[in-house]
């Protein structure tokens, strides 16, 4: 194999470095696909085929991608790929039959097939895989076919530091690959007899030595040989079975002798492995593979680093980094710790392109995007007047200036952009909250996981502890109802400040984190990483296909359908002003609509992505090369033109940009299903817990053909982890404090006992002292009642399991959540689902590269979960 590493890790020293495990860097590899793609005998067809997992990450990390084979003139082909049928429907069509391909690159996808075996690679074809899912199929990793010699892994720095480390998983693979077994040896033996006999005196003789104890052996084994033949065939006489010992003795012996001058003349020969050594590296594997499913380095974060170390980088990619990684971290799949490490690193790229890049933008003292003052709008706002809005008759050095003049130095002051802004800037206290600056506060609060874990907002109770925050903050129920543009100025400016002061109060003590910002000049207000993020996933999931509401833009009045309750304590799925608020009215007042995609953003009239492969916004990320053709996209399935559509979303036109901004109000309405779905669980009580996870079914409701796309099942799934963390964390205190109460009652009536014992005369001695002292702290009678509990706590699996009645299968999805919020679990199910499909009978169906998502036959469902009741 090949393995790639990243241009900033060091592998001169790699332990294990040999011609096998050939080493190249990110540059070497793109160098090797673009010097590919010119030996390629036709000119018309494209040579680079891009496979791409159909989810944020791969998405960005493609633009850039495509960017760099864009302008290198590399014409290629992207193909989005959902799961193994679609993989295998690609290579069977796109790939056995097209002898000009000269590149295949695996995008978020890859990781756990074993490709050598799955992919048919034509003959100057090379397979690059680029994936952030681990573990690692090992034998895409260390195995020593010739095919393997084609297939580059592109490493994030989590195979040369982990898998390649003295006595890891490499060293194990390796000696189990290479080891000796004795069947293989005894023939060798045989093929070597020829050259056996015509050995040298001296070597016969160094053997003559071995050679009593090799006839002892044999003699022994002879006879155990001898007494299994007289129970099988009493017949045979006792000449014949000494006869028989004593020939088979001396092939015994005649073998070893072989094997001996082979271990001399060889002397780099592996030795063969013992039973125990065999089955400990067996061990290693093992357990490498049953650690659970993780990610590594985000593969736009990978894209971003080759097209940095180009010369390449620019401020289009490094903008799709940070989405690729905000993505993770959304997905609860990195730590908060990891996303500040590279959000670090981000935050000094942007420093080093944007030289006025730091905004506090929300908090105390900010500026804010919306106001006259803010970034987005200050050259406008400031060019009306020719006055800059601190007011006064001079200008921004408060001498006075005509108004032109003004305008000019407002124009070229730092920080002021104009229609052509698109710069990023770092936000050091970013809120948490779902989509704030597009939504109510009081709404994006309410729809927000960790607020949700902390306050209980599916009870009246825990209502009533948001909105007292809110007014202990200053906040008015009215102004809390607004869309957050409307909210007062000096309210936007202090939220920040006010969160830190009252929120840790409730327990919210991890509201903020750093996050990025980007402009759209005039087109746009900026819009945050995270809010991207959304609109793309809602998009992935709902720009085709699935008839769901959303809120038209108006003005949201207080006691409208701004509240956040509407009816989904009721678990009908529907979020703030759902459909029981009912769809008609003045668009002034929010009204309901059913989402269209082609009304919403200005999307083709077909309705499709196929937009999206022209370059007619003149963006250089998506060139007509890309070919993605019309065709192809009209006769896809829709989870094929959601995909374009989200690829469209990231260029910067202007049409694009206002598809984005739409899909913000998707996502809004994707928010309310599930907060809806997850507050009717937990309040109708249709959680089920198990001994090793929680557990619910989703089998009817309005919203249900929502939850079929493994995606939003996913993100219900972390909103109950997320929401329960707490609940969960208060019951394991509980029973931890129930227990002590029990040990210390015990231990009171031991003493009591005793001391009853000890005045009666009975078999106490009465002088106790330390010695019943040291009993009463045994027996748990510390007496003191303030010292903190202590209690193990354990991760949150949940399983979920939605209906889809067209089909008559339920999709089964399994998430793990960590005790402590902002650290990270890996997920078991995916093999815990093998295991129980295999023992239950259970007929299942693995169509995704996630996983811990199956599906399974209605009928076979109890079974299924029994199996992996028992497994987990």
């Amino acid at each position: 194999m090949v393995i790639v590493s990243s241009p900033s890790s060091s592998t001169g020293g790699a332990p294990h470095a040999g011609p096998s495990s050939r080493r190249q860097d990110y540059t070497h590899a793109y160098q090797r696909i673009r010097t590919s793609s010119r030996t390629s005998a036709s000119s018309s067809s494209s040579s680079v085929l891009v496979l791409v997992s159909p989810d944020v990450d791969a998405i960005c990390a493609t633009r850039i991608l495509t960017a760099l084979l864009t302008e290198d003139d590399i014409p290629h082909r992207i193909i989005p790929v959902e799961g193994y049928r679609g993989l295998l429907r690609v290579l069977r069509e796109d790939v056995e039959a097209n002898p000009d391909l000269r590149s295949i690159v695996m995008v978020n996808l890859g990781s756990v097939l074993s490709l050598p075996t799955t992919v048919p690679l034509p003959p100057a074809c090379t397979l690059h895989v680029i994936d952030s899912h681990r573990p690692w199929n090992l034998e895409n990793l260390f195995a020593t076919t010739e095919i393997n010699e084609r297939v580059w892994i592109w490493d994030d720095g989590d195979i040369e530091m982990k898998l390649q480390r003295p006595g890891g998983e490499r060293e194990a693979f390796e000696r189990l690959e290479f080891d000796v077994d004795a069947s293989d040896s005894e023939s060798s033996d045989g093929e070597g007899s020829d050259t056996g006999s015509s050995d040298d005196d001296d070597d016969e003789e160094e053997d003559d030595d071995d050679e009593a104890e090799d006839r002892s052996e044999a003699g022994d084994a002879g006879q155990r040989r001898n007494k299994k033949r007289r129970k099988r065939s009493p017949a045979v006489s006792g000449s014949e079975g000494e006869e028989d010992a004593s020939d088979d003795g001396d092939r015994s012996i005649a073998a070893r002798k072989r094997r001996r001058k082979r271990d001399r003349q060889q002397p780099d020969r592996p030795a063969r492995l013992t039973a125990i050594e065999r089955q400990r590296l067996r061990n290693v594997l093992s357990r490498y593979y049953n650690r659970g499913t993780n990610v590594g380095m985000s593969v736009a974060g990978m894209m971003y680093l080759l097209a940095d170390k180009l010369g390449r980088g620019g401020r289009d990619g490094l903008w799709l980094a940070i989405l690729g990684l905000t993505s993770q971290y959304l997905a609860a799949t990195i730590s908060t710790d990891t996303y500040d490490a590279f959000a670090s690193a981000y935050a000094s790229e942007v420093h080093a392109i944007e030289p006025t890049s730091t905004s506090s933008s929300g908090g105390a003292g900010a500026v804010d995007p919306w106001s006259a003052d803010s970034p987005a709008t200050a050259g406008g706002a400031k060019g009306k007047g020719g006055r800059s809005s601190s007011g006064g008759g001079g200008g921004a050095d408060g001498s006075n200036m005509t108004t032109a003049a003004a305008a000019l130095v407002a124009r070229a002051r730092p920080g002021d952009p104009d229609a052509d802004d698109a710069a990023i800037r770092v936000q050091p206290s970013e809120l948490r909250f779902v989509l704030y600056r597009h939504w109510s506060l009081e709404s994006s609060m309410y729809h927000t996981a960790y607020v949700a874990s902390k306050l209980g907002i599916w009870q009246e109770r825990g209502m009533g502890r948001l909105r007292s925050l809110m007014a202990k903050m200053g906040f008015s129920l009215t102004n809390c109802r607004q869309h957050f543009p409307h909210m007062a100025l000096d309210l936007r400016k202090t939220l920040v400040s006010r969160l830190e002061q009252i929120a840790p109060e409730y327990g919210l003590t991890e509201l903020t984190y750093r996050g990025f910002t980007r402009g759209f000049g005039f087109r746009s207000s900026p819009l945050s990483a995270a809010d991207v993020v959304e609109g793309l996933s809602a998009l992935l999931v709902a720009a085709h296909g699935i008839k769901i509401e959303v809120e038209v833009p108006g003005m949201g009045f207080a006691g409208g359908a701004g509240g956040p309750l509407g009816n989904s304590l009721v678990g009908n799925g529907v979020g703030p002003g759902g459909a029981g608020s009912g769809s008609g009215g003045s668009e002034l007042f929010n009204a309901k609509r059913l989402w269209s995609l082609s009304s919403a953003a200005g999307s083709s009239s077909s309705g499709n992505g196929a937009s999206g492969a022209s370059n007619g916004n003149g963006d250089p990320t998506l060139p007509p090369d890309s070919q993605v053709d019309p065709s192809t996209v009209e006769t896809s399935t829709l989870w094929r033109k959601n995909f374009y559509e989200a690829y469209r979303a990231l260029d910067r036109g202007s049409t694009s940009v206002s598809l984005l901004r739409s899909s913000l109000m998707l996502s809004q309405s994707l928010h309310r299903a599930i907060v809806g779905r997850g507050t009717g669980l937990i309040v109708n009580q249709s959680i089920r817990t198990l001994k090793n996870f929680r557990m619910a079914i989703l089998k009817d409701g309005p919203d249900l053909e929502l939850f079929t796309h493994v995606d939003v099942l996913a993100k219900l799934a972390r909103w109950l982890v997320d929401a329960l963390r707490d609940k969960v964390w208060e019951q394991e205190r509980n029973r931890a404090l129930q227990k002590r109460a029990a040990k210390r009652a015990a231990g009171r009536r031991a003493k009591k006992r005793r001391r009853s014992s000890a005045l009666t005369g009975g078999d106490g001695d009465g002088d106790g002292g330390e010695d019943e002292g040291e009993q009463d702290r045994q027996d748990g009678d510390d007496g003191d009642d303030d010292v903190e509990i202590e209690f193990e706590t354990k991760p949150l699996p949940f399983l979920l399991a939605s209906l889809d009645p067209a089909r008559d299968i339920f999709l089964v999805l399994g998430q793990v959540g960590a005790p402590m919020f902002g650290d990270t679990e890996p997920n078991r199910f995916g093999l815990a689902f093998q295991q129980a499909a295999s023992q239950s009978g259970a007929r299942v169906r693995y169509d995704r590269f996630e996983t811990a998502a199956v599906e399974v036959r209605r009928a076979d469902l109890a079974a299924f979960v029994e199996a992996v009741h028992l497994k987990a």
